[in-house]
């Protein structure tokens, strides 16, 4: 996870603080006085220990809605729900916050009240984000900013656009990103708020970085470490040191790169803070293996992997999901039925009026048939309905769990081969021959190309097929990194379309790929200036077509075509056998090979 997003956690937290600061406000009801200073009461008792005691807060909390419920007040059971939802969320179970923020909306929204539906779309898109859904996150951080919008309050609007700007930046819309940060900081720094400014400057150094101007992205970062005035917690802290020493590193500063990451780290274990610690392993073990300190570097990328594996388990949660669904479901429903009696209260004007012309009796009679008829059907729909929906819920059920083996299945998968991957590098530095450290790197490469379509299937909702551009884009990055070439070296064009298809036919696909791209990008180019290599993916005519082409020296086309010379030449022609696939070669001009398969399955 990015910098920003950690920030997000922080702010939302504040968010949530200043939300129940917010509730203190004095209700003008009438009567119940008694109850409501006991409220009151109660309700200091939560700000108190809110922030420090959450476990106490909670019980207060519990007490206020028992409270609330004996009241005749649907403002205060609204507000008790709400504060129930927010000491669940800060002491970390997210599913019953956000049941408790349903309730508390629905409420809300019968009392007609902008501002604190506003509040609670906020408190539901905080949950959202903790499920790392930043599309779905936005979409109720929007909501929440058009109520306040409406309501005209600067500082929520303010926290809106911040809260928006970080989910911008986890999609890589950097420059929607800094728009959104610009709207917080021009309000921020109107209403003298010191610390959201220097949050915000954090949050920039962020996005600097991200884009590559790391000297933009040190002044951000110093601006926010070494203010005067700055009171951030721990967590922001944490995180700042580490970003700042990523940034060190870039222009250069490996001394103390190092110094800043190993600063974050500590603050981080000491504080429990699992994801800042695996983003400083993550770092460390780029720096010393950048300084060929493999042992250190192996050391940190164990315990990156130790974190991203306790995290990812910490991270299947469904229930946020189902609830929000849930809560949908019967709002449409709710109009659903409002609209069905609109139109049965009409039609029974109708009849009536008929009636009266012509036969009140009969009229009478009819009515009462139909309404039978009316009753009898609807309570066969209703057990009808009932017995859908266990059937459903079972099923639904079922998927679910298979779903979630399945995704920690390739999850495991990757890791593993990550680790053999780590292992063959590692082997490599104690190897003299050079032929042998070669065909070591085209094994890893291999490994790689593997590793890289497990991934794309444990983080995608289709577990049984790859998004093929998301993955040769990957793949082939991956190449050119391995190799150490530049875009000023050799110049790549894909050409991918937007296809996802099944396991079975991706591994060898992407395995023929990756000899292809590995053989033009190892022996294609030699002293040849305007080097341009061409990767295509495309249907036509019901057939999938693969082409990679290069203009370079070329070589014997009966070499691929035989499976002759080399173990990757073999391996292309083992692969395409095992596809059934038609192969072609041209090096009229370079080098072209291009696969035709007939039989393959796209997933949808």
């Amino acid at each position: 996870m990015s910098r920003a997003s950690r920030f997000c956690g922080v702010v939302n937290h504040l968010y949530c603080i200043l939300l129940f600061l917010a509730f203190l406000s004095p209700m003008s009801l009438s009567g119940q006085n008694t109850i409501k200073q006991s409220l009151q009461s109660i309700q200091d008792s939560i700000q108190k220990y809110y922030q420090n005691e959450p476990k106490k807060a909670f019980n207060f909390a519990l007490e206020y809605k028992s409270l609330a419920n004996n009241s005749d007040s649907l403002f205060y059971k609204a507000k008790a729900d709400n504060f129930v939802g927010m000491c669940y969320y800060v002491n970390g179970n997210i599913d019953k916050s956000v049941e408790s923020y349903i309730s508390s909306l629905k409420k809300f929204e019968t009392l007609k009240d902008t501002w604190f539906v506003a509040m609670l779309n906020n408190n539901i898109g905080a949950a959202y984000r903790l499920r790392k859904k930043p599309v779905e996150t936005i979409n109720y951080y929007e909501k929440a900013l058009k109520g306040f919008e409406e309501e005209k309050d600067t500082l929520w609007m303010a926290n809106l656009y911040q809260n928006i700007s970080i989910q911008k930046n986890e999609l890589g819309l950097y420059e929607e990103d800094l728009v959104y940060k610009q709207k917080a900081l021009k309000i921020y720094t109107a209403q003298k708020d010191t610390q959201m400014v220097l949050l915000i400057m954090a949050n920039l150094a962020d996005t600097y970085y991200k884009v590559g101007l790391y000297n933009k992205s040190k002044e951000k970062a110093e601006e926010f470490l070494f203010s005067p005035y700055n009171k951030a917690d721990q967590s922001i802290r944490a995180s700042a040191l580490v970003g700042y020493g990523k940034t060190l590193f870039k222009i250069g500063n490996t001394t103390k790169a190092i110094e800043y990451i190993v600063a974050g780290k500590k603050i981080a274990e000491q504080n429990g803070f699992k994801e800042i610690a695996m983003q400083a392993h993550q770092n460390l073990a780029l720096i010393y293996k950048d300084q060929n300190n493999y042992k250190e570097a192996y050391y940190h990328l164990n315990l990156y992997h130790n974190l991203q594996d306790t995290l990812f388990n910490q991270q299947k949660d469904q229930t946020i999901n189902d609830l929000l669904v849930k809560y949908d479901t019967e709002k449409k429903d709710a109009d659903i039925n409002n609209l069905n009696a609109e139109n049965k209260l009409k039609n029974l004007k109708i009849r009536q009026s008929n009636n009266i012309k012509g036969a009140l009796i009969f009229g009478l009679f009819l009515v009462s048939l139909l309404a039978f008829l009316a009753w009898r059907l609807k309570n066969i729909k209703a057990k009808n309905n009932i017995e859908l929906a266990n059937k459903n819920e079972i099923i639904s059920k079922a998927l679910d769990e298979k779903n979630i083996l399945l995704r920690e299945i390739h999850h495991r998968v990757k890791n593993n081969l990550q680790v053999i991957s780590s292992l063959l590098k590692l082997q490599s530095q104690y190897i003299e021959d050079e032929s042998a450290v070669k065909a070591i790197a085209e094994g890893r490469n291999r490994v790689h190309s593997m590793a890289l379509l497990h991934q794309n299937l444990y983080k995608e909702d289709n577990l049984t097929g790859v998004n093929m551009k998301e993955y040769f884009t990957s793949l082939i990055e991956g190449l050119f990194d391995a190799y150490n070439i530049n875009d000023d070296d050799i110049k790549l064009q894909t050409e991918i379309e937007d296809l996802t298809l099944d396991i079975d036919t991706v591994i060898p696909l992407g395995l023929i790929t990756n000899e292809l791209v590995s053989n033009a990008l190892k022996h294609a180019f030699e002293n040849k200036e305007n080097a341009l290599l061409i990767v295509k993916l495309w249907e036509e005519d019901h057939r999938l077509m693969l082409q990679v082409k290069d203009n370079g020296k070329g070589y014997n086309p009966e070499n691929v075509a035989e499976g002759k010379k080399s173990f990757g030449q073999k391996l292309i022609k083992s692969l395409s056998d095992k596809l059934e696939a038609e192969l072609l070669v041209d090096t009229d001009s370079g080098a072209e090979v291009t696969i035709s398969i007939k039989d393959y399955k796209k997933v949808s």
